[in-house]
């Protein structure tokens, strides 16, 4: 089973130095490849015999039984990312498995689909509540193929969990840009007694509004895994005592989770047993075949008001209030479509995007979350160049909104595997649309002259309440646009 300042800064967005030297031998570990965090509540396990990914986490406060399952190399807590090509050939020409084709290149950090094991090159005992792995992942789809990036992990154990900085570090010998996929920025699977997977799913994050239980008990729920808006940026998998794991991750809004397994084996289960409960933060990322980048994800054991209390005192300290994006070092999420591409990375000081008429191109901002009322100017720090310009040239991008939904506070079946869920997924798109959106145009110049280019939403009705997303279209022209920040901002 496979698996500007800063927009919620909580992420480590570009790896600083590294605590390795580049080692491509792989680290004797001895007898004993597992290596552990403990205090006096929380026990951290990783495997370095396939990546250093987790494989051991146990509340002392629950009993201390292990929630992490490890049926295949897929499970695990684990580094998950996603790119192209699709399907992924190998360098010899080797083919994916037919069942996992469609991942494309996919290093995980455990190992491969075959069971050919991810190699650990590094290890470091930082402190007694401290360690970090260095890991030649695999590509999950394909057999014995290591892939051309690195893993470097940071695992710190807190009093009730644990924080994980995973950094991935590419040097793939195909230099093209790929479009953007989602990533799962980690991959989680507990093992069988942990499948109550419960999250904030609404419109007033952070103001202790109820949760909701998403799947459960004699529910027929969690396979396929669902798809779900999770303002808070949290999701946790709880056992019949409502006790488990919750994991926060500042850069997903977008969540999949689930329980593989059927009903009747939702509360039993070990490590070794192929039902599995399963959380993925999600993010939408472009992964430059010379990428360097980290993010942040934080674990949390205990009870739902244990975990959101925990998450809640996170977002207070690291989340800014509005949403701002300052392009200088990352790209922050901020993806591209149509004819749109940048120079790749690293991305130094803009968004440097050249573009097409056709396909019109333009840029995908993450889903996120903010108030209306709250947010009525757009600023855009831009220089707009068309190739054909003439001197003192205007033009205007168009800048399209997408509110919370009625479809945002429900789950959605993440692929429908037979026509009753097919059915089912359209009859809760039609209970629970999506609201249409609305397109603001923003005057800028278009003869290369930076300014710091704005409209006030207020002229438009449609812009209240909660949104989400927005996208900045370019103008049907061939031409190039650099983009230092972008943020909604009160009026003065």
């Amino acid at each position: 089973m496979k698996k500007l300042c800063i927009l919620f800064c909580t992420a480590l967005l570009l790896c600083s130095a590294s605590l390795f030297a580049d080692e491509p031998a792989a680290y004797d570990y001895g007898d004993e490849p597992m290596r552990y965090l403990k205090n006096d509540r929380v026990t951290l396990g990783i495997d370095l015999s396939i990546g250093g990914a987790v494989t051991w986490l146990s509340d002392g406060v629950n009993g201390g039984e292990n929630m992490i399952n490890s049926v295949d190399w897929g499970r695990q807590i684990q580094l998950s990312y996603y790119s192209g090509p699709v399907p992924y050939i190998g360098p010899n020409g080797e083919e994916p498995h037919k069942e996992w084709r469609n991942l494309g290149w996919n290093p995980i950090q455990s190992g491969d689909c075959g069971g050919f094991r991810s190699k650990v090159t590094a290890f470091k005992q930082i402190s007694k509540n401290k360690m970090a792995v260095q890991t030649i992942p695999m590509l999950w789809p394909n057999e014995n193929i290591p892939a051309e990036c690195v893993f470097e992990c940071v695992y710190t154990l807190m009093p009730n969990g644990f924080v994980l900085d995973a950094t991935i570090k590419n040097a793939r010998s195909d230099t093209r840009q790929y479009p953007a996929m989602r990533q799962e920025i980690p991959a989680i699977y507990t093992n069988g007694p942990w499948y109550k997977l419960v999250s904030y799913l609404g419109d007033e994050p952070f103001q202790k509004k109820p949760v909701t239980v998403l799947v459960d008990k004699n529910d027929e729920k969690g396979w396929p895994w669902i798809n779900y808006y999770a303002p808070e940026h949290w999701t946790a998998l709880v056992d019949d005592n409502g006790m488990g794991l919750g994991v926060y991750q500042p850069e997903a809004t977008r969540i999949s989770g689930g329980f593989f397994g059927g009903d009747a084996l939702k509360g039993v289960g070990g490590p070794k047993d192929p039902q599995t409960g399963y959380i993925a933060p999600l993010s939408q990322m472009i992964l430059d075949h010379n990428i360097k980048r980290t993010y942040r994800a934080y674990f949390i054991v205990g009870t739902i008001d244990e975990i959101r209390s925990r998450v809640y005192k996170l977002a207070k300290k690291g989340t800014p209030n509005l949403p701002v994006w300052k392009f200088d070092g990352d790209r922050h999420n901020w993806t591209y479509e149509g004819s749109a591409r940048d120079g790749g990375y690293p991305i130094d000081g803009c968004l440097d995007i050249s573009f097409d008429a056709s396909p019109q191109g333009g840029i995908d901002g993450p889903e996120t979350f903010w108030v209306a009322e709250k947010t009525p100017i757009l600023e855009i720090d831009a220089a707009l160049l068309f190739d054909d310009a003439s001197a003192g040239e205007e033009a205007a991008l168009s800048a399209n909104f997408a509110p919370v939904s009625p479809h945002d506070m429900v789950d959605d079946i993440k692929w429908p595997l037979n026509p009753q869920q097919e059915k089912e997924k359209a009859e809760k798109a039609e209970k629970y649309p999506v609201l249409p959106g609305f397109t603001a145009q923003v005057p800028i110049a278009a003869d290369g002259t930076r300014g710091v280019w704005s409209v006030d939403l207020r002229q438009y009705e449609q812009y209240t309440g909660a949104m989400k997303t927005f996208t900045v279209g370019f103008p049907a022209r061939k031409g190039n646009i650099k983009i230092y920040g972008i943020r909604l901002r009160a009026a003065e």
